[in-house]
């Protein structure tokens, strides 16, 4: 889908591709992507955090299954689980920064409460490893 709407708005973005950097190009495609899906950008970004937020999440559950398993693995994966909750906030930062302030505030309320919930259960899961020394 697309690629039925990059050809589509292709042949509207002028100069060529050679004259314009690469980000440009990027940016009014999504643009016109949102435009043709009727999403808005506050939209586009809630979406993105929603997919770090996902990776996060399965790999704390990941991370808690070998902590209880008392796995080799455990210690590496409460690692991967910090590193994973630290993309998410650093984008979720990003977001509202970026954002209008109206932007920020319904970044801030639909997903806001996940990154604290998560946040808190990787601090538990954190003990774990004040535990294991």
């Amino acid at each position: 889908m697309l690629s039925r709407i990059f050809r589509r708005i292709t042949p509207r973005l002028s100069p060529p591709p050679t004259q314009r950097p690469a980000a440009f190009h990027l940016y009014a495609l999504r643009r016109h992507y949102a435009a043709a899906t009727g999403k808005r950008p506050v939209d586009e970004k809630v979406d993105g955090l929603s997919e770090l937020y996902a990776s996060a999440k399965d790999e704390f559950e990941i991370a808690v299954e070998e902590t209880a398993k008392n796995s080799i693995y455990a210690r590496d994966d409460r690692e991967t689980t910090r590193e994973e909750l630290q993309k998410f906030k650093s984008a979720y930062e990003e977001a509202i920064a970026s954002s209008s302030q109206e932007d920020g505030e319904e970044i801030k309320r639909r997903v806001g409460q996940r990154l604290r919930e998560l946040e808190s259960a990787v601090e538990t899961l954190n003990e774990a490893d004040t535990e294991e020394h």
